[in-house]
């Protein structure tokens, strides 16, 4: 009873209010917001799908047997699709007052859409190039006699001059080791004798490291043909119609019988003409023109339909959360939380079942697919619950981008943060395919992106607190150090497994770094601009930047090979980290944001600005700690 003798009032453990809030607890009631739950759920379930099968997707197509430059170009303009794409089912939806129907459709089809990738059939391994020569042996001396077809050139049958000229253009200078297996030519003595030796003289069996006595094969090695078709001889060129041979004195050569004896050249017991099949390390495959077949076009349509249904997911998503929140629209983190747990579970999940379907040659990605479209199928289901006005706005595109780009603080801001996305870009398509090349399992996938997610989480919970103390663009510094040394490990890791080490500056190089900058975005921003800049901020990053970063890390791949790639964008990093610096501190000083924050009315203007930095930076900072008795809502 209370003083005045009324009934006191019993909290029980749950207790329903007439708002819709559930009350949990006793001492310190949680708040649970059930119209929040449906929105908690849908991020759940779809980050889920994610997480159990985008991050692969790049794995997906090397398996399928798409080259490097077509999975960067596929990666690649995907970005610009829904940079454009989402703003325009953004604005229908806008105009058809239809989020809900709009949310639930494109969950299903980008659900079924990215299903049917599993059914892309795979590009039949390409034949390799098969290389033939001759070569004729004396007493004296042997040389390569090399004949090529000009209306032949670029079959599958090729000179070895044809296959040298192509090599070297795909390859550079390197030098090639070859094996040539060699027949006699004339049938009717298909026995002969040959000499490996180090001496000048004429044949001389007595003098050989190795002989071939009555043999019908001669096999032997040239440990750098390149060496060898250099000292080609000149005047015994010669051209019969499209045809043209030359010969190539043949010196340095590697026995192969029953051990390998190193000799300077190859005599024969008489004159000799062989049929030589020759096979090169580093071969070429016998493509003829078709590199972009069925596999890359029925992939590519799939793909992009999947991702143009995808792209207006999460503004759709967003904009609702943000709507059930209301003035409590600082506690988005926390529902965007629970995707970060479905993510990174199914991620774990969909890596370990992978790992333990897979052989020691073939990854098996059945299960990823067959995973995300039910979990598609469910948040559809869920997303049913979730409650929208018709009054939500998702679909404005932006506006005054060419007025925030005359300052050129802003500029500078927005190539760093473009060159954030291009990093971002290259990492997600390209780092598994990368870690696979070194003989990685399915698992360590997993555990990098278990990793990831566990370093992001309480980053981005603390973020406010470290932009508060150390400042926006001491945190920018911060990201692309960490970059540098992330992109340094991956140039020079041997064992894969070794990347877990580096990978928790994740939560720097895109927890950080996205805080960090959508703050600095609207700090940096001029008057009414504050929206504009924060769409480009986001286009720029997961659009454009990650688009092109996609793009040239698949043909930086297959130009200078993955550690270099790496490495590259790792001195990138530090030669970016060195001038912003010097911009910010002698060009950017004497003017920290744009000219039109310092117009208008002086010191009233300049102190509105101070409170609405220190409401921006303290919502993201950590949460007042709750007292005993007041409810936390959820």
């Amino acid at each position: 009873m209370e003083n005045d003798m009324s009934p006191a009032v019993e909290h029980h453990p749950q207790e329903s209010s007439p708002d819709g809030l559930l009350v949990v607890g006793r001492k310190t009631p949680c708040i649970v917001n059930r119209k929040l739950l449906p929105v908690k759920g849908f991020y759940f379930t779809f980050m889920s799908a994610v997480g159990v099968l985008l991050p692969f997707i790049g794995l997906y197509m090397r398996h399928l047997g798409l080259s490097f430059h077509e999975t960067g170009i596929i990666y690649g303009i995907m970005p610009f699709v829904s940079f454009f794409v989402r703003p325009a089912i953004g604005a229908l939806a806008d105009k058809l007052k239809r989020h809900k129907a709009v949310l639930i459709l494109t969950t299903i089809l980008t659900g079924i859409f990215y299903f049917v990738l599993v059914f892309v059939p795979s590009r039949p391994a390409p034949p390799s190039l098969s290389i033939s020569t001759s070569i004729q042996c004396n007493t004296q001396d042997s040389f390569l006699q090399d004949c090529s077809d000009e209306n032949s050139q670029g079959q599958c049958q090729v000179g070895l001059s044809y296959f040298n000229n192509v090599t070297h253009l795909h390859k550079g200078n390197k030098s090639r080791t070859c094996t040539f297996s060699c027949t006699v030519e004339d049938s009717s003595l298909p026995q002969f004798q040959a000499c490996f030796t180090n001496e000048t003289g004429p044949y001389n069996s007595l003098r050989c490291n190795g002989t071939l006595t009555h043999s019908s094969h001669l096999n032997f090695a040239v440990q750098d043909l390149k060496a060898v078709l250099a000292s080609e001889i000149p005047r015994d060129r010669y051209h019969v119609d499209s045809v043209t041979c030359r010969d190539y004195d043949l010196k340095d050569v590697l026995f192969l019988k029953d051990s390998k004896h190193e000799a300077r050249q190859i005599l024969c017991e008489r004159e000799l003409s062989l049929q030589c099949k020759v096979s090169c390390s580093q071969n070429l495959d016998c493509s003829k023109d078709s590199s972009f077949d069925k596999t890359f076009f029925i992939f590519f349509f799939l793909f992009l339909l999947a991702n143009i249904l995808f792209a207006p997911l999460f503004p759709i998503l967003d904009a609702a959360a943000y709507e059930n929140l209301g003035e409590d629209g600082h506690r988005w983190g926390q529902q965007r939380l629970f995707g970060t747990v479905g993510f990174a579970i199914f991620a774990v999940t969909s890596a370990f079942i992978m790992d333990l379907k897979s052989d020691s040659k073939h990854l098996d990605f059945s299960v990823s697919f067959y995973l995300f479209l039910p979990l598609c199928a469910v948040s559809s289901i869920i997303g049913s619950w979730i409650h929208m006005s018709s009054d939500i706005v998702c679909g404005k595109f932006l506006k005054n981008i060419w007025n925030a780009l005359k300052y050129m603080q802003v500029l500078a801001f927005l190539f760093l943060v473009t060159y954030f996305g291009i990093l971002t870009g290259g990492i997600e398509a390209f780092l598994f395919v990368f870690l696979n090349g070194l003989g990685s399992s399915p698992l360590l996938f997993g555990f990098a992106l278990l990793v990831n997610c566990s370093a992001e989480v309480p980053m981005l919970w603390m973020s406010g607190s470290i932009i508060k103390r150390f400042g926006y663009v001491c945190c920018l510094y911060l990201v692309l150090l960490c970059y540098a040394v992330r992109l340094l490990v991956y140039s020079v890791v041997g064992n894969p497994w070794l990347v877990l080490l580096v990978e928790p500056v994740h939560s720097v190089t895109f927890g950080l770094m996205y805080a960090s900058a959508s703050s600095y975005a609207s700090v940096i921003a001029p008057p009414g601009m504050s929206a504009t800049l924060q769409g480009l901020l986001g286009g720029l990053h997961f659009g454009i930047g990650k688009g092109i970063g996609s793009l040239i890390t698949g043909f930086m791949f297959e130009a200078i090979g993955p550690r270099w790639t790496w490495g590259v964008f790792s001195i990138i990093c530090v030669i970016l980290l060195v001038f912003y610096v010097i911009l910010n501190m002698f060009v950017f000083k004497s003017f920290q944001h744009p000219p039109a924050h310092r117009q208008g009315s002086g010191q009233e203007k300049r102190e509105e600005h101070v409170k609405q930095e220190e409401t921006l930076i303290n919502r993201s900072s950590t949460p007042t700690p709750v007292e005993d008795g007041d409810p936390v809502i959820v």
